[in-house]
């Protein structure tokens, strides 16, 4: 028996005007002691994931809070030199977190890699050390402005399985959490800093036969491989959720479960892997499959186009800075627009 929670931090999407480079009053010390707030909030809740006996607690994307900072265009110096001092600072106090409460995390921040930037989740093993490390591979068009894409989905052994990784943006591609499982992942971790429906959440992991543990602003949840939801943080302004699982028996069907009769084969997932048809699935790895011959090329692609689009970026966030009405929102379902 392992158990595995989730840690939804609410107060971590209010950083203070003056940590935003947008913002008129800004500057690098409030950023970087802003930076340090949330490391202590977040420590907080990693004692309490360790009083609780988890043996594995996932955290949010962008923990150390440079969203703005990393689509701010006018400086982006500003963002590059953030990067650097704060991963140190997060690495070391995650470390030091995991190692005195004896508990894996899997913490998302951005990392300076060279002259290259990444958005990683990062797994700690219960002695501090970083046992492995994921790049955020599907980015959104701003945050491609800075940071660069990672191109696999590494999977890691720990004492109570194997975890795979995926960052917001990538749950919107089903491909994401197939490429984890198929590499071996029994418990996929999902930071996000939006919020993904829990029907998409419940829908991975029964696709893919695999523990899903999202965090992010509400209804942070762990989903099992048949899409049961075990637990959800609901709007639940700070806390930690967790469920109690046996990653042996999760994929395992009853004794009179048709397709065991038919198979021979009990486990969902191994049927699954043995049924799979790869010669019919080409489509998923051509990068010019039949449907690009249905779209353009991307309206935003001349550095002029760029500049338009920033500006009217950099517009919406002082309009958030003045809480005025916005312009842009992020959901399809029910639309306004």
């Amino acid at each position: 028996m392992s158990r595995i929670g989730t840690i939804q931090l609410q107060a971590l999407n209010d950083s203070p005007s003056y940590a935003n480079p947008f913002a008129d009053g800004f500057s690098l010390d409030a950023l970087d002691a802003a930076i340090e707030s949330r490391l202590d909030l977040i420590e907080t809740w990693l004692d309490h994931a360790g009083e609780n006996i988890i043996d594995l607690v996932v955290t949010t994307e962008d923990l150390t809070g440079l969203g703005m900072a990393m689509t701010y265009l006018d400086d982006p110096d500003i963002f590059r030199s953030v990067v650097k001092s704060s991963s140190q600072a997060a690495e070391s106090r995650l470390a030091e977190a995991a190692r005195r409460n004896k508990i894996h995390i899997v913490a998302c921040y951005y990392e300076a890699d060279g002259d290259l930037i990444y958005n990683v989740a990062v797994l700690f093993d219960r002695q501090g050390a970083v046992i492995g490390k994921y790049r955020k591979v599907h980015l959104p068009v701003y945050e491609s402005w800075l940071v660069t894409a990672g191109d696999s989905f590494p999977v890691f052994e720990t004492d109570i399985g194997r975890i795979g990784m995926t960052i917001c943006y990538d749950q919107m591609w089903p491909e994401a959490t197939a490429a984890c499982a198929l590499n071996g992942a029994e418990i996929v971790c999902l930071p996000s800093a939006a919020s993904p429906e829990i029907f998409r959440l419940q829908t991975r992991a029964l696709d893919n036969q695999v523990f899903i543990v999202s965090s992010h602003s509400d209804h942070s949840l762990i989903a099992a491989p048949n899409g049961e939801v075990l637990a959800n943080a609901e709007d639940t302004p700070e806390g930690i959720v967790w469920a109690d699982i046996k990653i042996t028996e999760a994929t395992t069907s009853g004794e009179h479960f048709f397709d065991y009769l038919y198979s021979g084969i009990r486990d969902h997932k191994e049927r699954h892997l043995k049924h799979r048809r790869p010669v019919a699935y080409a489509p998923l790895t051509n990068s010019s499959p039949p449907l690009a011959n249905y779209y353009p090329a991307s309206a935003v692609e001349s550095a002029e186009a760029k500049q338009l689009v920033y500006a009217e970026h950099k517009a919406e966030m002082l309009r958030q800075l003045k809480n005025e009405q916005h312009h842009w929102h992020w959901r399809w379902q029910g639309d306004p627009s």
